[in-house]
């Protein structure tokens, strides 16, 4: 199909829906008030909606043919799209047939779909039915994949259940168990309450018997107390008089220490003067010997300046000795080699001479 082709069809179906659209806004209530939209419509499409609206219903009463209802609304549909007024409709917002809105939509669906296939080229077409047949396998495919997903999620589901059934059974029986151990502590707690009121009678029985032999006890010690606070009396009395005697004792003691410190302090006096002395004769002596030894080790260095002195005048001496052996020898070299070259030269000289 050529685009000329392609043009048409494409005008057929926006005909098609331009008609359709503007039939969908004469709904029963506008032909019902036909008479009344003179002046918002005008007179001639007024009188094209009663005469229509007259024909639709003698067709629904059989008395005209269907054909003359399909005249009547081509008439209709060719009035509206001159008619500057049929835009008009619009603002009536009246409800339209959800029929002919259907209808609206087929044809709205049906255009863009019409010209999308007339403006595919064979190519296209071809890539899209193969990016469909792709699709479609991706689907079929998913849905396999998803109804494998389900029988798995259903054989969780069971074994989940089975599980919980395991775990309801052990819980119950932990419960069961539980029940018997709170009845039997129960039972023991009963007993070792009523052991516990027994031995408590028993505990204030002999500890009542305890506290009448610590009264005793007590009464006992606080008679020895007595005794022994009037034992110390006595005994720090005689600590006392003791003590007094030692304080002369000592007393006398260190008078004996202070005379005799004080003879020895003397003695100190006259030892220290002593030692001073020596100190001072010591400091004496001792600077005469750092002069004697300062004037030894000048002399030392005199001593060690001359011997260097002499040192390096035999060092010299016997260095130009060297030299001047070292000088001659070598000079006798050149001249031993000068006259063997002499000779040499003469034997050749005497050669050369001695060939005719």
């Amino acid at each position: 199909m050529n685009s000329l082709e392609a043009s048409r069809v494409l005008s057929v179906l926006d005909e098609s829906l331009e008609s359709s659209k503007l039939l969908s806004f004469v709904t029963t209530e506008v032909l019902d008030t036909a008479e009344q939209l003179k002046d918002l419509l005008g007179e001639d499409l007024v009188n094209t909606l009663v005469k229509h609206r007259n024909v639709v219903n003698s067709s629904a009463k059989g008395i005209v043919g269907s054909e003359a209802a399909a005249v009547s609304t081509g008439e209709l549909v060719r009035l509206l799209k001159k008619s500057p007024t049929a835009s008009r409709l619009q603002t009536l917002h009246t409800r339209r047939s959800p029929a002919i809105t259907q209808v609206i939509n087929f044809l709205e669906r049906l255009r863009g779909y019409t010209q999308k296939r007339l403006t595919t080229t064979v190519e296209e077409d071809a890539s899209n039915r193969e990016y469909y047949d792709e699709v479609r396998t991706r689907e079929e495919k998913a849905v396999a994949e998803a109804q494998a997903l389900e029988q798995k999620l259903k054989l969780q589901r069971v074994e989940l259940t089975r599980q919980a059934h395991a775990i309801q059974s052990v819980e119950d029986k932990s419960r069961a168990e539980l029940y018997q151990v709170q009845t039997s502590t129960a039972a023991q707690q009963a007993n070792i309450t009523s052991e516990a009121k027994l031995t408590r009678q028993t505990d204030i029985d002999s500890h009542q018997g305890e506290l009448e032999n610590l009264a005793k006890e007590l009464d006992t010690a606080k008679n020895a107390l007595a005794k022994a606070r009037e034992q110390h009396r006595e005994t720090e009395a005689a600590l006392r008089k003791a003590k007094k005697r030692a304080q002369q004792d000592v007393e006398a003691v260190i008078g004996d220490y202070d005379g005799d410190v004080g003879s020895r302090d003397r003695e100190y006096q006259a030892a220290l003067k002593e030692y001073n002395l020596i100190l001072l004769q010591l400091e004496e002596y001792g600077k005469g010997h750092a002069e004697m030894l300062q004037e030894r080790l000048e002399y030392e260095e005199q001593q060690r300046k001359l011997a260097q002195e002499k040192l390096q005048t035999a060092l010299r001496q016997v260095r130009m000795t060297r030299a001047a052996k070292t000088i001659q020898s070598f000079w006798k070299g050149i001249k031993a080699k000068r006259a063997l070259e002499a000779k040499k030269k003469k034997k050749a000289e005497a050669k050369a001479k001695k060939k005719p």
